[in-house]
């Protein structure tokens, strides 16, 4: 039974040594060809997270400007309902007209 008391102890003892000898690291060292690979998966993965954030501020511009863009041509394309122009008066359409014919000139 002392015997058997003797063995735990000792591969208790091993194994405790082993854990502290090591503190964690790999018992043997990586060759550079491991340490090689280790950074360009790392480099690929910053690679690849950059591009994704890239994407998404990318894909708000193009949103907001579409956004932006449709918004202000339909309001150029909408006609006026005669019920819109009630309240203006006769010299104030006709200095409308005038306007928009001066601007239609000075784009020819």
């Amino acid at each position: 039974m002392q015997n058997m008391d003797f063995k735990i102890c000792f591969i208790f003892f091993c194994v405790v040594h082993l854990s502290i000898y090591c503190q964690g690291r790999p018992l043997s060292k990586r060759t550079v060809s491991e340490v090689q690979l280790m950074h360009n998966l790392r480099h690929h993965q910053q690679v690849q997270e950059r591009r994704e954030w890239l994407q998404t501020r990318i894909q708000d511009i193009h949103n907001a400007a579409g956004l932006a863009s449709s918004g202000d041509m339909e309001g150029w394309r909408r006609r006026l309902h005669s019920d819109e122009l009630t309240g203006l008066t006769p010299a104030e359409i006709q200095e409308a007209l005038d306007f928009l014919e001066k601007l239609l000139k000075s784009k020819q």
